[in-house]
């Protein structure tokens, strides 16, 4: 079996390591990720200059490189430089990753790429305390989250997924272990509410940083409410065709009016 592995956090993360261990006892890991931290970065790609290459040693890994470019650009870069793949995994990401609002994330974007290409995907994500979301996931332990990467990756390989499922998002909270139960969820609508704060800097200049309050109630059967408040691990299918499941008749009638 041939993985590929990516992520957001960078290929030095910890996150990607803890990754690469499992998976590599279930088949050939390729990793491609970026060289630097590109969270939040979405389904951004890189057209307008071009993208360096550099490898990696990477303990597990057949073959590993760091790319200077978007969690997107690696998976490009992955499937043109190796071909097809059984398997994309993207994480293990630190923080979770959960609503409507995983376009916005870079290891579900990541994902998301690869099923474009017909690759059964997962995303994966730990619950950390934001401030330890900053650099590579030092002192946070990523095994439980691990194991439950790989069996869900060889559930994957063994049986596939259904038809209509490109991938699984998965988000495994922070004080999880192997006996949390798995809850399947769909997405929840939203997880921050985005602002503007303004400052001014020591030349009397305003700049602006984009912030977010974070949601603290959440309808169940989403994600967000498995993963916060039933504290399980979230896996939520994606079907990556997000055309809207009405009648086209009633878009029809909006539209010309009566």
């Amino acid at each position: 079996m041939r993985i590929l592995l990516t992520n957001d956090d960078g290929i030095y993360s910890n996150g990607l390591r803890a990754a690469v261990k499992v998976l590599s006892e279930l088949g050939e890991v390729y990793v491609v990720a970026p060289l630097f931290q590109r969270s939040a970065s979405g389904r951004a790609m890189t057209l307008h200059r071009p993208i360096r290459a550099k490898r990696v040693n990477v303990p597990g890994a057949k073959v590993a490189y760091g790319i200077d470019g978007t969690p997107t650009d690696c998976v490009v870069f992955a499937i043109a430089r190796f071909g097809k793949f059984d398997l994309a995994v993207s994480g293990i990401n630190l923080g979770e990753n959960l609503s409507t609002e995983i376009t916005v994330s870079g290891t579900a974007s990541a994902a998301i790429e690869a099923s474009t290409h017909g690759i059964p995907s997962v995303a994966i994500s730990l619950e950390v305390e934001w401030k330890k979301t900053l650099g590579e996931g030092e002192g946070i332990d990523f095994s439980v989250s691990a194991r439950f990467l790989k069996r869900i990756a060889r559930a994957i390989l063994e049986r596939g997924l259904p038809s209509g499922v490109d991938m699984l998002n998965v988000n495994v909270p922070s004080d999880a272990t192997e006996e949390t139960e798995i809850a399947i969820t769909r997405l929840a609508r939203k997880r921050y509410c985005p602002t503007v704060e303004e400052r001014i800097d020591p030349r009397g200049h305003p700049y602006y940083w984009i912030v977010g309050r974070r949601k603290t109630e959440f309808e169940p059967g989403t994600d967000a409410y498995a993963l916060k408040v039933e504290r399980k691990v979230s896996v939520t299918p994606i079907n990556i065709d997000m055309t809207a499941r009405v009648d086209f008749d009633l878009i029809r009638e909006i539209l010309e009016g009566p």
